[in-house]
C-alpha cells in the first residue's frame, strides 16, 4: 500500500484519476483495497471487486455485506477484519485437493486465453459446467 500513494501522487500531478481493480480477493485483501480507496484523493473511478462471486470467506463473520452497492471500510483495528482460523484450514485443505484455478482461463476451452481484441467469444448456448477435481477440472464436463 505504501507504494500506491506516491504513484497516485504522480497521477494527480498529471491530472489523472486512479482506479482500484479486483484480483479475485478474499476479505483480507478487500479490506486493504477499501482502506486504500478511502485515502486516495484522486480515486476517480468506482473501485471494482469480484467479491460478490464468493460464497464464503476466511474472515470472522463471513462475507462483508454490500449496502447500496458498496462495502464500508472496516472500522476495527488494523485492516478491520480478523481471520477465521477454522475456515482458513478448511480452504487450505480444499486448495491442496483442487490446486490453483487460473481465473483468466476457461476450463471448458483448454488452451484458450483472453486476447485483445477478443474475436473468440464463448457460445452463450453452451450450458456445459466444468467438473472440479484434482486437476482443476480443465476440459472435463459434468
Amino acid at each position: 500500500m505504501s507504494e500506491t500513494m506516491p504513484a497516485a501522487g504522480v497521477c494527480e500531478t498529471f491530472q489523472l484519476g486512479v482506479a482500484i481493480h479486483s484480483s479475485g480477493e478474499l476479505g483480507i485483501q478487500l479490506a486493504t483495497m477499501l482502506h486504500l480507496g478511502a485515502v486516495l484523493p484522486n480515486l476517480s473511478f468506482a473501485a471494482d471487486a469480484h467479491y460478490h462471486h464468493l460464497m464464503d470467506d476466511v474472515i470472522e463473520g463471513g462475507l462483508m455485506a454490500y449496502r447500496d452497492g458498496a462495502i464500508a471500510v472496516p472500522e476495527a483495528p488494523g485492516l478491520g477484519v480478523r481471520l477465521n482460523r477454522d475456515k482458513l484450514r478448511q480452504y487450505s485443505e480444499l486448495y491442496k485437493e483442487l490446486r490453483n484455478y487460473p481465473y483468466d482461463q476457461d476450463p471448458m476451452r483448454p488452451g484458450w486465453a483472453p486476447l485483445v481484441p477478443n474475436d473468440r467469444w464463448a457460445d452463450p448456448r453452451d450450458d456445459r459446467t466444468p467438473a472440479l477435481g484434482r486437476d482443476g477440472g480443465a476440459g472435463q464436463e459434468r
